[in-house]
């Protein structure tokens, strides 16, 4: 309600009009807010295009509003709020370490092959990726693949880590700077965005890929699925257990038609 208001005082000949009604026809206050919010057309106060401007202000109880101050007065989508921002919703602490960017030396190889997609682009360097950067590079792929329909989106990686800045000459101590921006520390060999579907091409598929790159402060490469080869997985050896065998099948024997066998049977004999 506070945002229906806030639209309403920004507009004060939706606001004329709006009492103009009230005064005019029998309607609550609840009812004209609900009728308002929803654009109801049971009630006197119906919703029509902008285009047809405000023909019957003064003649009629009725008025229009454009969907620009209707946007104002309509919640945005959870969806729509955290992709604008591409921030984490909730956070248990609101600043964090700089911390340092993973360096797998285990043998681990997880996200670093193409999953959901058809086409990847892979990461040949850690870094530290801004929310910014990764939203610029999402938008330059969607434009580029949006003619293909059914094609599809992956982001891999989400900007959930805040960076604090001070400002400069500042003295030293009270406390951590206030959160400027967020990113997230990305590891050699990551997969970043994967695109697919709608039967996309390999040439298409590429372009958009090579536009984001643009957009990105690292070198990166383009990955297809049907030509990666994932290495064997390596049973993990414990601590103080016994070693695992790996245990070969035997080779199956040759097949030996049993007019052969019948026929050396009788040249032994």
């Amino acid at each position: 309600m506070a945002s229906l208001f806030r639209a309403l005082s920004r507009t004060p000949l939706l606001l004329s009009a709006a009492r103009l009604s009230l005064t005019s026809t029998t309607v609550s206050p609840s009812q004209f807010v609900r009728n308002f919010s929803f654009g109801s057309t049971s009630s006197p106060l119906f919703i029509r295009n902008h285009v047809s401007g405000f023909p019957s202000l003064h003649h009629s109880p009725t008025f229009t509003m454009s969907p620009a101050v209707r946007s104002l007065a309509t919640p945005m989508n959870k969806t729509q709020r955290r992709f604008n921002s591409l921030q984490p919703k909730r956070m248990k602490y609101r600043k964090k370490h700089k911390g340092k960017i993973p360096i797998p030396i285990g043998g681990s190889t997880k996200g670093t092959y193409v999953e959901f997609g058809e086409y990847g682009l892979r990461i040949k360097e850690g870094a530290r990726l801004t929310a910014k950067q990764i939203q610029a590079a999402h938008t330059t792929i969607r434009r580029k693949i949006k003619t293909v329909k059914g094609s599809q989106i992956w982001t891999r990686v989400f900007p959930d880590i805040p960076v604090t800045s001070k400002g400069g000459e500042s003295r030293m101590g009270k406390g951590k700077g206030s959160v400027d921006y967020y990113a997230t520390r990305v590891g050699l060999n990551r997969i970043i965005f994967e695109i697919g579907g709608g039967g996309i091409r390999r040439e298409h598929a590429k372009e958009a890929l090579r536009l984001a790159s643009a957009k990105l402060p690292v070198a990166v490469e383009f990955v297809d699925k049907a030509e990666q080869v994932k290495p064997p997985k390596i049973p993990r050896a414990i601590p103080g257990a016994a070693p695992i065998k790996v245990v070969t099948p035997a080779p199956a024997a040759a097949f030996v038609a049993p007019a052969v066998v019948a026929k050396e049977a009788e040249v032994v004999a």
